[in-house]
């Protein structure tokens, strides 16, 4: 019995020596990881969550926000400067907005000062995780994270409030205010609304004539696309955001869409007093981008093509059956996957997002078939833009923008075409720069691919590749921006 007692003792004390352990390991841990990067790609904010505030030294010295510039446009860079802290100081910064609809949102990062008190997010990286990783002047911006899941709704002018906290109460705090583009007036461009033979929104700058001229074509969707037409027009070009189906005397849904309706939309914008007929381009995603690029492959009337997230061949509509695009009456040859992907497809809902990827990916199993239905990239007269998510769920959208290289340099396709593909980004990245990039995954019958923070870059990326693409095509273009 006395050796049992002893035992106990002994077991107890070791006990108390591994508590005593492992709390304060424990607690370490959970300071240097109260906000793990594991969070990055969480969808919704989370209040309970304050960065920093285990990692706080004593000797903070308020210092001195400086956010640049206090009015901008919503593609703005905005640069945000602390100085005059204590060298290696560690404080939050925090970005919160109201958006449109009244929805909250919010993104924070820990950082820690250099040895001069400085922090700049341009040329340093949060600490201890946080709402994005790695260097990035606009990080704030496009990580900011919705009270509920919601696209980020930008269409009226909104105030962003900036503060970095140092974790003894006292914030600096600014309030800067970003334009949105919906309010198209400010920049003396008109939208009128076009419904006789094309259905479409036409941006046009009355004050200037002759302008180059974008048309906007949505993908399955098939919904006008106000905000980019807004941020295209504001570049100082003429905007056709044009609907080729499901409103007014257009086909129904995605089968037979006439490649002749586009000629047709071509047509009327050359008869415009605004438009120079010798500077139009097509601006496509997804299906879109595949319209574009079949019908630049049959009419030469347009001056440069760009595809993101497009297609090497033309496929059938969402029911497999018939062909999406129809030219002189007829149906145009598609690419279809196996009955066996197609069945698998359809079956796998659940209360779970679909990947159409595999699918698309049998399609290209049956080589006579995609050879029919290969777009003849060689047959456009003008210079092309690829761009393409390496994580794309959709459809094989970086492997089909390869193909179409391949055939252009086999067939000595004289006009310029560049491919720009981005990893870790999926279907639906090319939203528009600095906007939060939202995952409906989970409640959405289609999964896009790619994360958080992979779309949001190549948002950016694909939007200054696109400008400087359409100004070196189609002439430069000043930025008709007014800063009232």
């Amino acid at each position: 019995m006395k050796i049992v007692t002893i035992l106990k003792k002994v077991f107890k004390i070791i006990s108390l020596t591994v508590l005593l352990i492992l709390i304060p390991s424990g607690l370490f841990y959970s300071c240097i990881s109260s906000y793990p990067s594991s969070r990055v790609n969480s969808q919704l904010l989370n209040s309970d969550t304050k960065p920093c505030n285990t990692l706080e030294i004593k000797t903070a010295k308020k210092g001195t926000l400086q956010v640049t510039p206090d009015i901008s446009y919503a593609d703005d860079k905005v640069a945000i400067h602390i100085t005059g802290l204590q060298p290696f100081q560690i404080g939050s910064l925090k970005l919160s907005v109201t958006d449109s609809k009244g929805i909250r949102w919010e993104s924070v990062a820990c950082f820690q000062a250099n040895e001069y008190g400085e922090i700049n997010p341009e040329n340093q990286a949060p600490i201890a995780g946080g709402s994005y990783e790695g260097k990035h002047t606009m990080g704030l911006f496009w990580s900011l994270k919705p009270e509920k899941l919601s696209s980020f709704h930008f269409d009226t002018d909104l105030n962003f409030t900036i503060s970095f906290g140092t974790g003894d109460g006292d914030r600096l705090t600014r309030t800067i205010l970003r334009k949105s583009y919906e309010n198209i007036e400010n920049h003396n461009i008109t939208k009128k609304e076009i419904r006789n033979k094309i259905v479409a929104n036409f941006y046009l700058h009355e004050t200037h004539n002759q302008r180059p001229t974008v048309v906007l074509l949505a993908g399955s969707g098939g919904n006008f696309q106000h905000r980019k037409a807004g941020y295209l027009a504001s570049k100082g070009y003429n905007v056709l955001d044009l609907k080729y189906f499901g409103e007014n005397n257009l086909p129904e849904s995605l089968e037979d869409v006439p490649l002749e309706y586009l000629h047709t939309a071509i047509n009327w914008l050359k008869n415009q007093s605004t438009v120079d007929a010798s500077k139009i381009a097509l601006m496509g995603r997804s299906k879109g981008a595949e319209y574009a690029l079949l019908y630049a492959s049959k009419y030469n009337d347009v001056n440069a093509v760009v595809s993101t997230v497009g297609s090497s061949v033309t496929w059938s509509s969402k029911r497999y059956i018939k062909s999406s695009w129809s030219y002189n009456g007829k149906g145009v040859p598609m690419a279809r996957g196996s009955i066996t992907e197609a069945i698998r497809f359809l079956k796998s809902t659940g209360g779970k997002a679909q990947v159409q990827l595999p699918y698309m990916l049998s399609a290209f199993e049956k080589t006579k078939r995609i050879e029919k239905s290969s777009i003849k990239i060689e047959n456009i007269k003008c210079p092309i833009l690829l761009i393409s998510g390496e994580d794309d769920l959709q459809w094989p959208s970086t492997m089909m923008s390869n193909r179409i290289k391949v055939r252009a340099e086999k067939y000595k396709f004289k006009y310029e075409i560049k491919h720009y593909s981005y990893e870790n980004a999926g279907h639906q990245f090319d939203d528009l720069p600095f906007i939060p990039q939202i995952d409906f995954s989970n409640i959405s019958t289609w999964k896009s691919g790619g994360n958080f923070q992979g779309n949001a870059l190549a948002s950016i990326d694909s939007w200054n590749r696109v400008f400087i693409f359409l100004n070196k095509q189609l002439g430069n273009m000043e930025l008709n921006k007014s800063k009232s």
